[in-house]
């Protein structure tokens, strides 16, 4: 754990520096190195402390809860246009006994992700409990249950709507995203295949409405009913503060699994504290 905490602590050291300093585009700025492959921003992403309510009941029907604290990286690149290579890592600081299986070291997608106004994006995203250590289910496996995707992104802002008092100051928008994934194969909380061929259909919506301050929710409608399961939301939600620019300091939050609207079953204990509550800075190179 003390190595994880002093990676961690100069890796941020370094950013606070950047920051300090004001360099405005990347780590190139500061190592001199712009004329070089580091320092085109192909490198970008985050890094920082993420924790979150984990609550289960275990082999035993037991309940278990206990609170998860990490250090958290996403390391993206970006080596053409909108082509991106995206990785998200969760180091444990705190080890626990209890952990179920299904708590993930690693998130990761490959796509065209494109964030202008009236513009497709498409790729594949993995979220499925990708483990450093874990023999069980091995990355082959789990690479099959991830989630082919094809979304589409209109933004109102003022520079657009000139007129509209509900947007502050230049940071303001409003986003809508249409999204529909196809996930190839699906299991139980065993990890037993219970079919194929999953498809969800999802709309995000983003209103930042001052100083990069944001709320955010989705909504998400499953047409093959029996292909729901007890973490599968009916929506999510965020909120924070989010600058994308390198060597800016940011705080979110965001609760994405086992959200069910008031009217229906809720499988599965989930509440606000189950979201994740992440502190982290930019960074680019």
């Amino acid at each position: 754990m003390k190595i994880k905490l002093l990676f961690i602590f100069t890796i941020i050291s370094l950013l606070a520096e950047a920051q300090e300093k004001k360099y405005p585009e990347h780590f190139g700025d500061i190592f001199k190195s712009n004329k070089l492959l580091l320092g085109k921003t192909i490198f970008k992403g985050d890094v920082g402390f993420a924790t979150s309510k984990i609550s289960f009941v275990n082999d035993f029907n037991e309940p278990i809860e206990f609170y998860r604290l990490t250090s958290k990286v996403n390391f993206n690149i970006n080596p053409f246009k909108d082509f991106y290579i995206k990785n998200t890592l969760y180091f444990d600081l705190v080890q626990n006994p209890d952990a179920p299986l299904w708590l993930s070291n690693h998130f990761y997608a490959i796509g065209v992700y494109n964030w202008r106004h009236k513009t497709f994006s498409y790729g594949y995203e993995n979220y499925q409990p990708n483990r450093f250590n874990n023999a069980q289910i091995d990355y082959w496996t789990n690479m099959k249950r991830g989630l082919f995707f094809v979304s589409y992104n209109y933004e109102f802002n003022k520079e657009r709507n000139p007129k509209n008092h509900l947007f502050f100051d230049e940071t303001a928008k409003f986003l809508i995203v249409p999204k529909i994934l196809v996930q190839p194969e699906f299991v139980d909380a065993t990890n037993q295949t219970l079919g194929y061929i999953k498809p969800i259909m999802n709309a995000n919506f983003r209103y930042v409405f001052f100083k990069n301050i944001y709320l955010e929710t989705g909504l998400f409608y499953y047409p093959i009913q029996n292909t729901k399961l007890p973490w599968d939301p009916d929506f999510t939600y965020g909120f924070g503060i989010s600058d994308w620019r390198a060597f800016k300091i940011n705080l979110t939050y965001g609760n994405w699994i086992a959200n069910r609207y008031p009217w229906a079953n809720k499988e599965m204990k989930h509440g606000f504290m189950n979201g994740e509550f992440t502190l982290n800075i930019n960074y680019a190179w």
